[in-house]
């Protein structure tokens, strides 16, 4: 649509600075967000509800300590989000709707001109954010104490049970998990939302709430017109704003056509995709695996070798390289290396496993491994490697650091042509704490990247918790992610793998907000087919 010279350079000068945003500006913002509205832009911004609950989780038990501003949520989202050119303007439009204009001034934009384009009174409008968060944000400001225990309540007729969750942007974003509330997502080629947004049953238990009501009709209207938009022909522009069908309203959607940025946008949740539900198709096992990888040997899945780091010392190459030397002994180490050796076996892998190898015994036993062990009808290739760690490296024994990076590089290099075309795992049961302050400032090159991931396909990379974090281990137990994995993989028998790594991250997760504790498993994947360990 055509726009004058005037309002181009309207638009022009609204974000002119808008190039100031950038990754070390949104750690200074951090510490202008309370926590309340810091759980606010979590549910506004994330776009998996998952992986933004079990932050929430976390972040709400603590959000009282000192501990709660290493968490950096609104840095981990812009970290993934800065491969979309439209992610500054997102944060511009959470912040607006969340009403920080303190925070908004500072990063050097007009506040009533911001105000002005984002129009975060009128919940029928959205630029970037989801419609119907717009929405649910406006009614966890409106919910009064009284209320919210009520929706508690009332959810646990529904078998939801939501007594955990302090905020009512969690209790939300809990029944987006389990599809009790079911949004869509926005596809650049059919320039419509994707799966229909169903919200009848919020709507239904919202209507007989006292001074809430209005927001079920809103509800209700918003969801017909995205779902209108899925069927009718006519196309929508991604930045256009939902609106009333009156000619007033009318008017300000044309003028939001005309300000869309169409020729950058690109959906963050494009390449999310509506689950489906496994149980429906347990039934036929053909119909499950039809898109997963072949088992070669059913009496034989692999190779599964095993790396556990308990006793540390300081060597002349870890004091040559300045690694850090006050490594103490992971005392309970053995007892995941059991776990592990007894689940891998009953699994039908063959297991290889070593203690204590300094980083050149490390590296020469993985290449040992790959050279004499791998057979040409193996179906997988696993590596578990028990040790401490810092962001993207864990040690060896001898104190010296190895870059994960690298040991993924040896698996995919040309002498390990044996494991070219098969799903290599890699577990690492370490911490990925930072070494010293300021090595956040170097989270893209030091930590675990997924560009570098995607450059290689069917890996399957899991750490026991998320850059920034701990793992946790029990002396006399073993550590909770490797005693959580092995039992799941041996209870899910018709999960994929990487599906029993997603109930592996909620079970830790948690524990560990039971424990008071911050870990958060994590889990790249590059894999192409689904991986099944069971045979049926």
């Amino acid at each position: 649509m055509l726009r004058s010279d005037a309002e181009v350079k309207s638009l022009d000068n609204l974000f002119e600075n808008v190039n100031s945003v950038n990754l070390e500006t949104i750690l200074k913002v951090q510490n202008d967000v309370d926590p309340h509205d810091m759980t606010s832009l979590v549910f506004l911004l994330y776009e998996v509800p998952d992986t933004a609950l079990q932050r929430l989780i976390v972040y709400q038990r603590v959000s009282k300590d000192m501990e709660s501003n290493n968490m950096n949520l609104l840095y981990d989202w812009a970290l993934y989000a800065q491969s979309r050119p439209t992610w500054k303007y997102e944060f511009l439009e959470a912040l607006c709707i969340c009403r920080l204009f303190n925070v908004i001034r500072k990063l050097g934009f007009n506040v009533t001109s911001v105000k002005k384009h984002y129009l975060p009174e009128n919940v029928y409008v959205n630029v970037y954010i989801d419609p119907v968060k717009k929405v649910l944000y406006n009614l966890c400001e409106q919910m009064t104490s009284e209320n919210y225990q009520k929706l508690k309540r009332t959810l646990t007729t529904y078998n939801i049970d939501v007594s955990e969750h302090e905020s009512c942007e969690a209790v939300f974003l809990e029944l987006m998990c389990q599809k009790f509330i079911k949004l869509g997502t926005y596809n650049t080629e059919r320039k419509a939302y994707t799966a229909t947004y169903n919200l009848e049953k919020l709507i239904t238990i919202i209507e007989n709430f006292g001074g809430l009501s209005k927001y079920a009709t809103i509800l209700k209207e918003v969801q017909n017109r995205v779902n209108s938009h899925n069927t009718s022909s006519e196309s929508i522009v991604s930045s256009t704003p939902l609106t009333k069908n009156n000619s007033s309203d009318s008017k300000n959607q044309q003028e939001n056509v005309k300000e869309s940025y169409d020729d950058i946008f690109k959906m963050l949740n494009e390449l999310h995709f509506e689950d489906v539900p496994i149980q429906n198709l347990k039934s036929d096992t053909r119909i499950i695996k039809k898109d997963a990888y072949v088992i070669k040997n059913k009496n034989r899945l692999g190779i599964c070798c095993i790396i556990n780091q308990e006793i540390f010392h300081p060597s002349k190459d870890s004091i040559d390289r300045k690694e850090k030397l006050n490594l103490e002994d992971r005392l309970g180490s053995t007892k995941d290396l059991y776990c592990l050796e007894r689940t891998m076996s009953s699994l039908k892998f063959e297991v290889k496993s070593k203690s204590n190898l300094d980083h050149k015994e490390f590296i020469k036993f993985i290449k040992d491994v790959i050279k004499n062990d791998v057979k040409p009808d193996d179906s997988v290739f696993m590596l578990c490697i028990l040790s401490h760690g810092v962001r993207g490296h864990v040690f060896a024994a001898d104190s010296v650091k190895i870059k994960v990076e690298d040991i993924q590089n040896m698996l995919d290099s040309d002498e390990a042509q044996n494991l070219h075309g098969i799903p290599k795992v890699l577990i690492l049961q370490a911490c990925q704490v930072d070494e010293e302050p300021e090595i956040s400032k170097k989270i893209v090159a030091d930590g675990p990247k997924l560009s570098s991931y995607l450059r290689k396909s069917n890996f399957l990379i899991c750490w026991a918790t998320a850059p920034e974090y701990e793992a946790y281990r029990i002396i006399d137990k073993g550590s909770l992610f490797i005693q959580c994995l092995c039992a799941m993989m041996i209870k899910e028998t018709k999960e994929h793998l990487y599906d029993i790594f997603t109930k592996v991250t909620l079970r830790v997760t948690n524990l560990c907000t039971n424990l008071c504790k911050l870990q958060v498993p994590k889990c790249e994947s590059t894999l192409v087919k689904k991986l099944y360990i069971h045979d049926e």
